[in-house]
């Protein structure tokens, strides 16, 4: 089922450039979503800023498409080829980019407004561009084949693949992630804090812990770890297994070619 784009406009027709001619069309849509308890983004390659509001009712976003031609026409006809589908499946709703197979390579996609109810979960499948997800408390998992990635929220769990960028994570859920290539940053909130399963092959990781009461801490890295809570205190390399506790949380942390540092978050470096 596809739902309605609000207004798409003509901005800017076509001039010439370097690479021949340009064309720019506004893109504005509201998506409710009653009844919708999750949500899957297939998008293009794109930078992605998304937001949860508590009021909100429905996914609105506004942007441009943009492309380019060989004549002022075909740059028309290439802008204005591309459309976006919204379609539902009992509870689940996929938002995708529909682009001719002949546009493909010469259409963008730039979003810069993007918000949602924050109570949903949101799934996002792409290939280039950072992604930052702030304030959606659903389960949220993303995966990309190369980008950073920033999730402030996720209380119903995170769990995010790069396979080349940081990934910046704070959140009340559980989490856990991968990047083939890049740094790792976590930081638990709430009382005791989630579970954290983390890799990064070429990078380090960083940890800091909500609580120390009861971890079950398993770490590889090929540099040093390092461990400092009130409970454990311990600068080693290789692997580090400790059980505090009932060993309720896990803490399992692999750096085959970084270091890894857990703390206490009271004790964070300003």
């Amino acid at each position: 089922m596809r739902a309605p784009i609000l207004s798409l406009i003509l901005l800017t027709g076509v001039s010439a450039c370097v690479l021949g001619h340009r064309g720019v069309v506004a893109l504005e849509a509201d998506y409710p979503l009653a009844g919708i308890d999750a949500i899957r983004l297939e998008l293009p390659d794109t930078p992605l800023t998304i937001v949860g509001s508590p009021t909100a009712t429905s996914l609105s976003l506004s942007g441009y498409w943009s492309a380019v031609g060989g004549s002022q026409q075909i740059a028309a006809d290439n802008v204005t080829a591309p459309a976006l589908d919204f379609a539902r499946d009992g509870r689940f709703a996929i938002l995708s980019a529909i682009i001719p197979l002949a546009a493909r390579d010469l259409v963008d996609l730039e979003l810069t407004d993007f918000t949602m109810p924050a109570d949903r979960d949101l799934e996002i499948w792409s290939g280039l561009g950072d992604i930052q997800v702030a304030h959606v408390e659903g389960n949220i998992s993303i995966d990309l084949d190369a980008g950073h990635i920033e999730v402030f929220g996720g209380a119903g769990g995170v769990g995010v693949r790069t396979g080349a960028g940081d990934l910046e994570i704070i959140s009340t859920g559980n989490v856990s992630g991968s990047t083939r290539s890049g740094q790792i940053h976590v930081v638990q909130e709430g009382v005791g804090g989630g579970d954290i399963v983390m890799s990064a092959l070429y990078g380090d990781i960083d940890v800091e812990l909500a609580a120390d009461a009861n971890l079950d801490l398993q770490i590889a890295a090929g540099g040093d770890i390092r461990v400092q809570t009130s409970t454990v205190s311990t600068v080693t390399s290789r692997r580090f297994v400790r059980e505090v506790g009932n060993g309720a949380v896990k803490i399992w942390l692999e750096a085959p070619y970084g270091r890894v540092t857990v703390r206490l978050r009271e004790q964070a470096a300003p």
